[in-house]
């Protein structure tokens, strides 16, 4: 009986040590599992957040290959819109010349050079489509246009035509036999009843509408002004929009008349300018 106890005993101390030893293996599975223990560690019976370790940001990623940075646009240079003819027969190359303030278009510079080369000048600024057109000094660009910082030249000996000189003075003879007229007399001196003062054509200019007038210098018993006045006033009042058909050039009063053929004249003491429809 002693033997048999004594056996039972020591099946059941091995039993609790057994017990004993899988407790521990369980313990030592659990703690080599870190999920069950990342989220919160205990401390003497309080829990903590578990502090986390590694870089606080991430690097930027590179450019896009399909968004590359925009370059600079290049700076404008000076353009040769090709070759126009003057009105001197010569030609030149039509340049429009980049600034800070930008580049003239082609097309808008063959229009203000056309305009301007077609008119018999005197060699003095003129406007030109709002542009001021005039020669200079220069052996290589020998005509300019301007306008607000835009500048267009003309290299070559292109060059509006010489207007025609002027009739030769006196245009008008004074019958000698008679007393001559003092300079404060308000009487015309009366031509030669066998002379006949003939008009003259001064040739064409641009009105702003783009249609060529010719310039009529009308002589009469008052005489006849020479071709470079008659060019000049009739230029400016071709070339002016104004709020009426009636200005003053130069003292000259010039308007619109009811004449197809010649529908637009400017007087001064008696003589006449005629701007006659082409």
């Amino acid at each position: 009986m002693r033997t048999t106890r004594l056996a039972a005993s020591a099946v059941a101390a091995l039993a609790v040590i057994a017990g004993l030893s899988g407790c521990g293996n369980d313990k030592e599975d659990h703690s080599a599992h870190p999920s069950s223990t990342a989220a919160a560690t205990t401390t003497a019976g309080k829990t903590s957040a578990a502090k986390l370790t590694g870089t606080s940001a991430a690097p930027l990623p590179s450019p896009s290959p399909t968004h590359p940075p925009h370059p600079a646009p290049p700076p404008l240079q000076d353009v040769n819109c090709g070759q126009v003819t003057g009105g001197n027969g010569a030609t030149a190359d039509v340049i429009v010349f980049a600034s800070d303030a930008g580049r003239a278009g082609c097309t808008e510079a063959f229009n203000v050079v056309a305009d301007y080369l077609e008119v018999p000048r005197t060699g003095d600024a003129a406007n030109v489509d709002g542009w001021v057109c005039e020669p200079q000094p220069d052996a290589s660009v020998k005509h300019i246009c301007v306008n607000q910082g835009l500048t267009i030249g003309l290299r070559g000996d292109a060059a509006p035509a010489d207007p025609p000189s002027p009739a030769p003075s006196p245009i008008r003879t004074v019958d000698p036999t008679k007393p001559p007229v003092t300079t404060t007399s308000s009487v015309p001196p009366e031509p030669d009843p066998g002379t006949t003062v003939e008009d003259v054509n001064c040739g064409p200019v641009t009105d702003a509408g783009g249609h060529a007038r010719t310039v009529i210098a009308v002589g009469n018993s008052a005489g006849r002004p020479g071709c470079t006045e008659a060019i000049t006033v009739a230029t400016t009042y071709a070339t002016t929009i104004g709020p009426s058909d009636a200005m003053v050039v130069d003292g000259w009063q010039c308007n619109a008349q009811p004449d197809a053929a010649t529908p637009s004249v400017c007087s001064k003491d008696g003589l006449v300018i005629a701007l006659r429809a082409n």
